[in-house]
């Protein structure tokens, strides 16, 4: 028999029109060499088949759509989106002829709920470079290593021990595998500033939206670094023996400590900015004599900052 073109919610489906259905399907449906290539829908939402089906890159025409059950399905109805297509009628890759209807079996019921996001797991964590690493300085950059991570940034949550990571950035040559976080500051215990002990045992866990899984990895928190501190200049840039210099520069801390050719020098932390060091007394430094005199300020656990421009005068 003839099937019909058009099948509307509602209307009964007789056992003739099924079987028709069913033969054509197994026939493969209409098959002739046309202009235009059948998508291969096979377990697609609905909706998403509808969509590939009509997409302006196709000359098809969507044909009726019926359930699992014999009973005909509205494709634009919002209860029909998430049904799945179980068959189709041209078959996929068929190539057929302009304005060919594609007829649709669909699921008797749709997905009462998105499918389950993958758990995410933890198998490492790594410097930036890729080193395997379990120690991490507070506000430098750790990443940890996975499984089913998100690719977008907002969906992963990192929480070391109960404080959650403000810094969260999928690598973006591995997104699904690697995040990029910074240690945050303001975990219980840890040290905040430079030279204070390590914490060691700290929970790293990892959560994505859609999955309440947690997996931990356990790291070390280290001080944080210092900054690394820089001279821009000596004031003045000629100076007797035992009076005193100005500093200039980025970076400075408390415990900075100024040498001038090497030996050390009384010095005043002022701020970030400026130090006051006092000349030292040169014993091979003549009365009136101009020597060259660098500067030299030291930060533990920076790499020495040196000044060239300055000169000492022997007293």
């Amino acid at each position: 028999m003839a099937l019909p073109t058009q099948v509307r919610p509602g209307d009964v489906i007789s056992s003739e029109i099924i079987n028709a259905i069913l033969e054509q399907l197994a026939l493969g449906g209409t098959t002739s060499a046309g202009s235009q290539t059948v998508p291969n829908v096979f377990g697609m939402f609905l909706a998403d088949a509808r969509a590939a089906i009509t997409s302006p890159s196709r000359v098809l025409s969507f044909g009726f759509t019926f359930d699992a059950n014999g009973a005909a399905v509205d494709p634009l109805a919002p209860a029909s989106q998430s049904l799945i297509v179980l068959n189709q009628s041209p078959v996929g890759d068929a190539r057929v002829a302009p304005n060919t209807p594609v007829n649709l079996v669909v699921s008797a019921s749709g997905l009462s709920s998105p499918p389950p996001v993958p758990a995410p797991t933890v198998t490492g964590t790594q410097t930036p470079g890729g080193i395997g690493a379990t120690a991490f300085a507070v506000g430098s950059t750790m990443v940890i290593v996975g499984t089913n991570f998100s690719p977008t940034a907002s969906q992963n949550t990192v929480r070391f021990n109960t404080v959650t990571a403000t810094s969260v950035i999928p690598d973006p040559a591995d997104p699904t595998h690697r995040l990029q976080v910074v240690v945050p500051t303001g975990v219980p215990g840890a040290p905040s500033a430079p030279g204070n002990p390590p914490l060691p045992g700290v929970s790293v866990s990892v959560s994505v939206t859609g999955n309440a899984a947690a997996p931990t990895a356990t790291i070390t928190i280290n001080a944080p670094v210092a900054a690394q501190h820089a001279i821009t200049s000596v004031a003045p840039g000629l100076q007797f023996e035992t009076q005193n210099i100005t500093i200039t520069g980025t970076n400075f801390v408390a415990s900075a400590q100024v040498f001038i050719r090497n030996v050390a020098a009384t010095t005043v932390f002022q701020n970030a900015t400026s130090l006051t060091a006092t000349v030292p007394n040169f014993a091979d430094v003549a009365t009136n004599a101009v020597v060259a005199a660098p500067v030299r300020v030291v930060i533990a656990g920076n790499s020495d900052a040196v000044f060239n421009g300055f000169s000492v005068r022997g007293a």
